[in-house]
């Protein structure tokens, strides 16, 4: 290149920036000025937490609530069909076959007469005590907002269940009791004939004694229709049969004695005596027996469950 000559400048590597070696570290870039610094304070942080946890301290407030509601109405309704047990307990006790006194047939009718007013009593009591514990029982399902509540529901809908199970097992023994009672009337209608045809006898007026026993016959076999088991148990079925033999005898013995055949007379004596003899031989422990068999299992599934009804 000549002296005179001037320097040419390289515009081209001028422009161009160093290549960064392996060693070089990078520079951050800085936001431009004026720009909005991302913050690093806990502020947002906190009040997002503090809200959720109001919002669980909201849920576990209304859950217990709302729990608190249905285990209330379901303790109302607990309460009311325990505090009947004393009297259901008294159903459980009773055997018409040995408490009613056949000996003395007005204050047995009486004795009947009562007893079927108290069932009908006690049936109000299980039937309103079953429609409130249904209506409970469907709210005792649970949701989601009484999760907190679940372990307590749980337990109320187990008592509330036992309880509808007792009253269950109570409606049995009152259908049971009824249909004793319905066979006990007539039953009753055809000692009062027995002893109707004794006083017509004493008083030799075999017209009246014809009668009686066409009555009392009638009333036999209406409580013979009614003797269905397992009501009735089938230990009773001798007794009746006896009975509606020795009526039978009977009849035919005053026929005798109307038409004076004393052939005929001696025959139907024999007859209703071994009739007598049969009914002195019936064994009626086997009567209670079945009685006890029939009842107790009810009164003691009815114990168990109103036990765990009322919290035991």
């Amino acid at each position: 290149m000549p002296d005179n000559e001037a320097p040419r400048l390289d515009t081209g590597a001028a422009l161009e920036s160093p290549a960064p070696t392996a060693t070089s570290e990078a520079v951050p870039a800085t936001a431009p000025e004026g720009g909005r610094r991302r913050s690093n304070r806990p502020w947002p942080i906190i009040g997002a937490i503090a809200a959720i946890f109001l919002l669980l301290i909201g849920y576990v407030v209304g859950g217990a609530a709302a729990a608190g509601g249905e285990v209330g109405r379901a303790d109302s309704a607990l309460k009311t069909a325990v505090s009947h047990n004393n009297t259901m307990a008294e159903l459980s006790g009773k055997d018409p076959f040995k408490d009613v006194n056949f000996t003395d047939v007005g204050a047995a009718k009486s004795a009947v007469a009562q007893f079927k007013q108290q069932v009908s009593a006690w049936q109000a009591d299980v039937s309103s005590d079953r429609k409130s514990l249904v209506r409970v029982r469907a709210d005792l399902g649970g949701s989601f907002l009484t999760l907190p509540e679940q372990s307590t529901i749980e337990n109320r809908r187990y008592r509330v269940d036992a309880a509808l199970s007792a009253l269950n097992t109570a409606q049995k023994a009152f259908d049971l009791s009824r249909k004793q009672m319905a066979f006990l009337e007539p039953f009753l209608d055809s000692i009062a004939g027995f002893e109707a045809v004794a006083k017509a006898g004493q008083a030799n007026d075999l017209n009246a004694m014809a009668s009686q026993l066409t009555a009392t016959a009638a009333s036999l076999q209406k409580a013979a229709d009614l003797a269905q088991p397992p009501a009735m148990p089938s230990e009773f079925t001798p007794t009746l049969k006896a009975l509606q033999q020795l009526v039978k005898d009977m009849q035919a013995l005053v026929s005798a004695a109307k038409a004076h055949d004393l052939t005929a007379v001696q025959k139907y004596s024999a007859a209703v005596q071994a009739d007598g003899k049969a009914l002195e031989t019936i064994d009626q422990s086997a009567l209670d027996k079945a009685e006890k068999a029939l009842f107790q299992p009810l009164s003691d599934a009815y114990d168990r469950d109103m036990k765990i009804a009322a919290g035991g």
